[in-house]
């Protein structure tokens, strides 16, 4: 797995506590605010498009999509 595969998996399980939990956690006479789902899902869009520039690249399709014909 590398490593911009595994900051979406943190990612997504970020969002999942999130989803799961609340946003603030409260324990006692102490609260705790997790990070703004809203910036969460950007990051994950941002990592999700690593991940599949990653995988294209893997695969031998980067990002130039000009071909240079032989003459």
């Amino acid at each position: 797995m590398t490593e911009a595969q595994q900051r979406l998996v943190e990612v997504r399980a970020s969002i999942k506590a999130i989803l799961e939990k609340g946003q603030r956690v409260r324990r006692g006479d102490r609260e705790v605010q997790r990070a703004e789902l809203a910036s969460l899902r950007v990051l994950e869009a941002q990592v999700a498009r690593e991940v599949a520039n990653e995988n294209a690249a893997l695969r031998g399709r980067g990002r130039s999509r000009i071909s240079y014909p032989s003459i």
